[in-house]
């Protein structure tokens, strides 16, 4: 990873986000797509408020509904979407494994913690939320807020909230309309996605409201369907088990 970490960190300072994209991001991001397309069948789709623990997803991924007027974590924001969370150590999906540890290291690095803050073991406080967004054709959305949550745990240990989402879609080609968007300091929405927007890492402060627009709503809804805009995070949550 050949990048200027203090000029990603000053960008994010004076501007509170940033966006790159490399060759190498994008080849990672488009390897963790074909096998997650092709892993969708074999997982079971669960509910929204069916709970899992980090255990079970040494067996599988978990892949879940999360529909509603409040997230999963409690904040208070509509959304519609499919959420599938992994564990770094699951050997059966190494792309998009080697897609997440690629993520967390650049996260890790901008920060400037240790290289294992979040790992699986080695971590004691925290763990990283490895897991794949999929906002689906026929109306898939999440609405404009700020995070709160993410910042509230991470202020425990004096570490800046920072997130970071890798595109693994594209306008055009995965889906037409809506997409993903931050709101910039001039109060206009800046939309992520384009033609060539698969492997395009986006990061952000706490501060920045951002959100996901309605995608597709001239589609109706298809559980099964593959189409739709698709991001991967690795968010850190405390460990509870």
């Amino acid at each position: 990873m050949n990048t200027d970490m203090q000029k990603i960190r000053d960008s994010i300072k004076s501007d509170g986000y940033v966006c790159l994209q490399t060759s190498e991001s994008t080849q990672l991001a488009l390897n963790a797509k074909q096998e997650y397309l092709a892993l969708i069948p074999h997982l079971i789709l669960h509910a929204t408020s069916e709970q899992f623990s980090r255990g079970q997803l040494l067996e599988q991924p978990w892949r879940k509904m999360a529909i509603g007027s409040v997230n999963g974590l409690g904040e208070s924001y509509a959304q519609f979407l499919i959420t599938t969370y992994f564990s770094e150590r699951n050997i059966a999906t190494p792309n998009i494994i080697k897609y997440f540890n690629y993520l967390i290291q650049f996260r890790n690095s901008i920060l400037d913690v240790d290289d294992d803050f979040g790992k699986w073991d080695s971590d004691q406080k925290y763990w990283n939320a490895s897991r794949i967004h999929h906002y689906p054709q026929g109306g898939g959305f999440m609405a404009e807020h700020h995070d709160t949550y993410f910042p509230m745990v991470l202020e425990q240990s004096q570490i800046p909230f920072l997130q970071v989402m890798g595109l693994m879609s594209s306008r055009g080609l995965d889906f037409k309309s809506g997409g993903g968007f931050i709101v910039q300091k001039n109060g206009t929405r800046l939309f992520f996605e384009d033609d060539n927007s698969i492997g395009k890492i986006v990061m952000f402060d706490g501060s920045i409201r951002h959100g996901v627009a309605d995608v597709d709503t001239d589609k109706v809804f298809d559980l099964q369907g593959t189409q739709g805009r698709y991001a991967a995070f690795v968010n850190v949550y405390e460990k509870r088990d």
